[in-house]
């Protein structure tokens, strides 16, 4: 898949909500006028009818102002909601219940190992899990606004009723929408529909009026929600212009991610069979989140559906034709080991596949029982984070422990060093892995133990007075994710040069200790960057690691296109000679994640 790509399109797509939902808004504003003054104002009697009788300044003036003003609170009011809490917002909204790390429940294990297995394989650090526990259909969403923060949520009848292959075609479906933006602008499509959603939700409160005289208020209520669904009708349609053809896109990643065509197409057969209703009356305007179609029968059919029918998905997964499938999916099985042949079925990342899925299951086999126990549980997920950090010197290796013991406690600071006598013996390649395994047990810490977490880290990489291009990594990846700062609106390109230059500048030392072949890379990767002008090559001492940060945070929003060059201008960097060491593919991975791109841990062969 072309990632950038993907995001552009995306991007495109959220351009045109805003027209749509212009559209939307002014068709609600235009209905109420013409309801008040048709209702209202007094027309001539014993006088032909004049369209000018229909208009009126004032009134439309405050018409405009009263009802978009409304609209448009509504939904700035949801979008604050979901830009603070994300996708775990949604989630609980819609019953979701959050799975812990350390559950001892087999059906949730084998959930949170699926999607490690998932995640470990995509280069992203494992999302949040939730579980609809009221839900027996089954179903699933993903929702978030980067990969960091995002969540994956199935319903108790997923769970229960799909093997672990299916459950791996769906969790990699979910996967693909994180990593193709569809989970962000999803989660915007839901802040922004709240607002011509409004008046319905309005209205259904005003009908719920009891007393003496609520006459007025109860028909204020149903004229409300009348109204109000000229709204739901323009949220349908646009939910469904929006999503359905990602819906392909998600499901030919997945069998690209798993090599299993036959777990997802197992997936849907069985949603076919037994369906995929979403009880919570939250689930309306979340519909387009959703693996398979949430909800019940539509008066409009297709044209508004949020999801291809069932039979097209599974046809193009199997590469059969749809004819032959069944209403409940009670056709002959596809071939085994088809292969998806339509305009979406390229390559995810041009990398992630059976190659990246057996990295990710070996790397989780080959863990010690209690160092897993360890990953899944907050405070000693902390002591693998630190064991990481811990140098191999030891005069500096105890000041670091004692920094820990200062911060924590003695015995954070003893599992530390067991872990970090475990490691020693492993392939350095393991470190990033492990942290993004450790990523969403630390997450369920409080604000006051993030805080005090960042603390340590700092003191820890700070040990030997200097900092190293993997201690930048990991520090950059953990503040990122516990103490995460707003990301600052895009500055004109000409004013990212200086960034630019300091980051391939910082990539370029990171794996080239003399100074000539230093800039030897800098030049190359300077060559295929999207920079404007020239830039004088940055000496050492001039790359501050606070800088490096605030540069990302800057190129962090720039458009897709814009950093896809600068990553491969990174790439190049690294590549030029003709090896990666650990140091740099861990620093390549921190730049990726700070510029929303996942990049896989064997997509490159760092070298030990």
């Amino acid at each position: 898949m072309d990632f950038f790509g993907e995001q552009t399109r995306a991007r495109s797509k959220s351009r045109w909500l805003t027209l749509w939902f212009a559209l939307a808004v002014l068709s609600i504003i235009l209905v109420v006028y013409f309801i008040i003054v048709i209702v209202l104002s007094p027309f001539p009697a014993n006088a032909p009818f004049h369209w000018r009788y229909l208009w009126n300044g004032t009134c439309f003036l405050w018409t405009f102002l009263l009802v978009g003003g409304s609209i448009g609170l509504a939904s700035l009011h949801k979008i604050h909601q979901l830009s603070r809490k994300g996708g775990a917002f949604i989630a609980t909204e819609l019953g979701g219940r959050y799975v812990p790390r350390a559950t001892q429940d087999a059906d949730e294990r084998r959930l949170l190992n699926v999607v490690d297995e998932m995640s470990i394989a995509a280069g992203i650090p494992a999302p949040t899990v939730f579980l609809l526990d009221e839900e027996n259909d089954l179903n699933a969403f993903a929702a978030g606004t980067t990969p960091a923060d995002s969540v994956v949520a199935v319903t108790r009848g997923l769970l229960k009723q799909l093997d672990r292959d299916q459950l791996q075609g769906v969790i990699g479906h979910e996967i693909s929408h994180i990593i193709n933006g569809d989970a962000r602008l999803n989660l915007r499509l839901i802040g922004v529909l709240n607002g011509i959603l409004f008046l319905t939700l309005i209205g259904r409160i005003l009908c719920r009026a009891r007393g003496k005289n609520s006459g007025g208020v109860v028909f204020a209520g149903m004229l409300l929600f009348i109204i109000g669904y000229i709204g739901v009708f323009f949220g349908r349609l646009i939910k469904a212009a929006v999503s359905r053809e990602r819906e392909y896109l998600a499901d030919a990643s997945a069998v690209q991610f798993t090599r299993n065509p036959n777990g997802i197409s197992g997936a849907l057969r069985k949603i076919a069979g037994i369906g995929s209703r979403i009880q919570n009356p939250n689930a309306e305007e979340a519909c387009h989140l959703f693996f398979s179609n949430s909800g019940g029968f539509s008066f409009f059919g297709g044209l508004l559906a949020t999801h291809p029918p069932l039979a097209q998905r599974i046809a193009r997964i199997e590469n059969i034709d749809p004819a032959l499938l069944a209403a409940k999916g009670n056709a002959p099985a596809g071939r085994a080991g088809s292969k998806v042949e339509d305009e979406f079925a390229v390559s995810f990342l041009n990398a992630v596949g059976g190659t990246q899925i057996a990295y990710a299951q070996n790397f989780l086999a080959a863990l010690p029982p209690a160092l897993v126990a360890d990953l899944n549980h907050p405070d000693a997920a902390v002591a693998v984070v630190f064991a990481l950090l811990l140098s191999p010197r030891p005069e500096i290796q105890q000041a670091q422990l004692d920094a820990i013991t200062t911060t924590h406690t003695q015995k954070t600071a003893e599992d530390a060093l067991a872990h970090r006598q475990w490691l020693a013996g492993e392939d350095p390649r393991k470190r990033l892995s492990l942290l993004d395994m450790a990523l969403p047990a630390l997450r369920e810490l409080d604000a006051s133990a993030r805080i005090r977490c960042m603390e340590c880290v700092d003191s820890l990489v700070r040990a030997d007075g200097c900092l190293s291009a993997s201690e930048f990594a990991f520090r950059h990846i953990l503040k990122n994710t516990l103490t995460p700062t707003p990301v600052r609106a895009s500055l004109r390109l000409e004013k990212l040069d200086a960034d630019i230059a300091g980051l391939l500048a910082f990539i370029a030392y990171a794996g080239n200790p003399d100074e000539t072949a230093a800039a030897a890379a800098y030049q190359h990767a300077l060559a295929r960057s999207p920079i404007n002008n020239l830039q004088p090559f940055p000496a050492r001492k001039d790359l501050r690691p606070e800088q490096i940060e605030t540069a990302l945070s800057r190129l962090a929003p720039a458009n897709p296109r814009f950093r896809e060059k600068l990553l491969h201008a990174c790439v190049a960097a690294v590549e030029h000679d003709g090896k990666i060491t650990v140091a740099e593919s861990e620093l390549l991975r921190a730049f990726a994640q700070s510029l929303d791109c996942p990049v896989p841990p064997s997509s490159l062969s760092p070298v030990p």
